[in-house]
């Protein structure tokens, strides 16, 4: 396998991330035209092909075990392999150093290799959503070289890569958690009445416009409304997060609209007063969306148009996100109000991590990074892990002396782990706060699952009394 060559470190790192096809290599001779892009592009050529090609024979190999699905990681003494194939045999792939720390034994130094700190499970979905950042603003890259050239599509696939590694994916690895694998939505909690009237002025500002159907409605970081379906929201929410968060929670509030773009190439966050659109592909990543992003106050609206005709006329937009605006003005003051409200104190001793894959819900109470040490994020992931096993449901519970209790729950698509830090609790007082927390979960996504059926009924009723009382 590939030799890290840098200096052993405690920490993960990444090694290599390549993009290749190995379509383009008509007969021998010519394996340098399947790299599409090489990172770090000062790698030796010969070694990116050997790289390359290993990766190749690999994924052949493995694909003789299985019909279902391709190899999809490789574990080294001294690193970890990852792919993801994706249009057309086009595959992606990142190679991480796996952390080691010095033993000494018998008098003796040794350098032992920490394998168990990279969870596929963990890291694979950072791969994956690379590619899915990319493909949401540029295509495919089939469709992309297609379009123009080969060429040209490594020049694009390079000045995107390099600043999208250089700016957040050696963070995003860094970083990395099982919770954050998840790429979930965080949705806020609202009383009907509330997201009703939310609701009415969503659907009075889509008829402002004949090619204006899908609306992805934000407050802060957390979503309040998607006409979307569920994968394209999740990109576009995980997105959001990434690019815009970090520059809206820092942005001063304004009394008017602001129209936002990203420019991904320069890692550059843009507000105008003046209408500003981008181009978005959704579903398949082969046909693009014009796409108006709205921030007031403390609310972002990605609204996705089907064509450019309705945004050509910059003054009816303009008058339209006018109305939008005011419509907000009038409902702002009781959902502030239902903020405000005492809501019931969490127990700090019990902390948890929730997801759905049905609607991809997701929140969390831990701090991964502060509540939980080496050990015991090791065996929170071990057990989320072996929650797979469990068809349709089962649970684990864990305690290990002067640690908390850990417990994992799955309940058909749903998981829960749980840190309870109880010392004097016994087995039966731990499974009875876990089943009344579980249902309280239950409950919360009730009260999401009947969105399509809400917005039947206001797509008749769109400006009813809820809005103005």
């Amino acid at each position: 396998m590939v030799s890290t060559d840098e200096h052993p470190s405690s920490k993960i790192s990444l090694v290599d991330y390549f993009i290749y096809c190995p379509l383009f290599c008509r007969k021998e001779g010519q394996e340098e035209q399947k790299i599409l892009y090489y990172h770090p592009s000062t790698r030796e050529l010969d070694r990116k092909i050997r790289t390359i090609g290993y990766c190749e024979g690999l994924v052949k190999f493995t694909e003789t075990f299985t019909c279902e699905q391709s190899c999809e990681s490789i574990h080294f003494q001294k690193s970890r392999l990852l792919f993801y194939l994706v249009e057309n045999d086009i595959g992606f792939a990142m190679t991480l150093h796996v952390p080691v720390v010095e033993q000494k034994k018998d008098d003796k130094c040794f350098l032992e290799y920490l394998d168990e700190r990279i969870n596929d499970r963990v890291m694979l979905p950072i791969l994956k959503m690379s590619y899915r950042y990319f493909a949401l603003q540029y295509g495919t890259i089939s469709a992309l070289i297609q379009r123009t050239s080969v060429e040209n599509a490594r020049n694009v696939l390079k000045e995107y890569f390099d600043k999208f590694i250089e700016c957040h994916l050696h963070r995003m690895i860094h970083h990395a958690t099982f919770d954050s694998s998840f790429f979930g939505i965080h949705f806020i909690s609202l009383d009907k009445q509330i997201y009703l009237k939310f609701q009415a002025v969503l659907r009075r500002w889509e008829l402002q416009f004949a090619s204006l159907n899908e609306t992805v409605f934000i407050y802060r970081n957390q979503l309040v409304w998607s006409g979307l379906n569920q994968d394209d929201t999740t990109l576009i929410y995980s997105f959001f997060r990434l690019y815009y968060w970090p520059h809206l929670k820092i942005m001063p509030h304004t009394s008017t609209i602001q129209y936002l773009s990203v420019d991904s190439c320069a890692n550059q966050f843009n507000s105008s007063t003046n209408v500003t659109s981008q181009k978005f592909y959704l579903g398949s990543f082969s046909f693009s969306y014009s796409v108006l992003v709205l921030h007031y106050d403390s609310f972002t609206s990605f609204c996705i148009f089907h064509n450019d005709n309705d945004l050509l006329d910059n003054e009816k937009t303009s008058t339209a996100t006018h109305l939008f605006r005011q419509d907000l003005e009038i409902i702002l003051p009781s959902f502030y109000g239902y903020l405000q409200r005492k809501h019931p104190i969490p127990d700090v001793a019990v902390k948890n991590a929730y997801y759905n894959k049905v609607n991809m819900a997701h929140s969390a109470t831990i701090n991964w990074h502060k509540d939980l040490s080496n050990p015991m994020s090791s065996v929170m992931n071990t057990l989320a892990e072996d929650l797979q096993w469990f068809h349709p449901s089962g649970e684990i519970m864990v305690k290990r002396e002067n640690d908390p209790w850990i417990i994992a729950k799955r309940s058909d698509r749903r998981e829960l782990l749980v840190m309870i830090n109880q010392k004097g609790a016994n087995l039966k007082q731990i499974r009875g706060n876990v089943k009344a927390f579980f249902n309280g979960i239950f409950f919360f996504d009730a009260s999401i699952v009947d969105l399509d059926k809400i917005k039947q009924i206001l797509s008749t009723q769109f400006n009813s009394i809820l809005l103005f009382e």
